[in-house]
């Protein structure tokens, strides 16, 4: 929303073709004052975590585990840009990373993959040790649970995608607090399902979990299916989508190709939640 109030502000300031003097509403003084707005309605709380300890979950995703300096007031799906201090190559040494805990947890998770050649910002995190610092910013982020608790839900997430939802199932398991949802996790096999122990437990809180491996690893189980999350499958398994919300995250990819299959199924824009991630950084 806010984003969209920086666009107006900047192109309607523009569009105006005014002038008053010798000063005309050029795109750079449209821009200034879009980012002085931008700046006053920003959050600027600035935490300083500490390291407590970092847990590989499956091959390639670890959780890094802080202790944050002041305590941090979030909604579950939301997300903090991240900064590392280290001689970073171009791709520098700020990300945004979706906050993998709850609110109702004492420390802040970092959930994230690591690929095969990456960035001096991910190498610098992986070979973080317990004591080191990371500062963390900008709190910002849509991808909430409505406030209306009798809405029932679709969440679809796609490998690292997974993280808000972990936050979100962690949330409703310490609240007690029931929600009507089908959550599709599809990941290249089962042993790649990061948090699936918080997610089975979460069924007692009204969760219905449909695991789906691209491969056969021969570590299936009942909730499991082979193959991929398609909108046929989706189609068999909630009789009533039409009357869902939808939340999707994952890569970009995946995000862009269910947003247009939901589309196409009649479902509005208004009732589909999306959160990528950009991968290899």
């Amino acid at each position: 929303k806010l984003q969209f109030g920086y666009a107006l502000i900047v192109g309607s300031i523009f569009g105006m073709q005014l002038h008053w003097g010798s000063l005309y509403t050029t795109p750079e003084l449209a821009l200034v004052i879009g980012n002085i707005f931008s700046y006053i309605v920003s959050p600027r709380a600035r935490l300083v975590l500490t390291l407590m300890h970092k847990d590989k979950l499956t091959s390639d995703v670890y959780d890094f585990v802080f202790k944050s300096s002041d305590k941090l007031n979030f909604k579950p799906g939301q997300y903090l840009e991240w900064t590392l201090g280290h001689k970073a190559d171009s791709r520098g040494n700020r990300r945004y990373f979706t906050i993998a805990s709850s609110p109702t947890e004492e420390n802040i998770i970092l959930g994230t993959k690591f690929y095969p050649n990456p960035s001096t910002f991910k190498q610098k995190m992986l070979n973080m040790v317990e004591g080191e610092k990371m500062i963390a910013s900008q709190l910002s982020g849509e991808f909430v649970m409505p406030e209306d608790k009798n809405k029932k839900l679709v969440f679809i997430a796609g490998g690292i995608g997974v993280t808000p939802f972990r936050s979100m199932a962690k949330y409703m398991l310490d609240k007690g607090e029931n929600r009507d949802i089908n959550f599709f996790y599809s990941c290249k096999t089962m042993g790649d399902m990061a948090y699936k122990n918080i997610f089975d437990e979460a069924k007692r809180v009204g969760w219905k979990n449909i695991y789906v491996a691209n491969q056969h690893d021969g570590d299936l189980d009942t909730n499991c299916r082979t193959g991929f999350v398609t909108t046929e499958m989706l189609i068999k398994e909630i009789p009533d989508y039409k009357e869902r919300m939808f939340y999707i995250s994952g890569t970009h990819g995946m995000v862009t190709m269910f947003e247009d299959n939901l589309k196409k199924l009649g479902i509005p824009r208004n009732q589909i939640k999306v959160d990528f991630f950009p991968g290899f950084v």
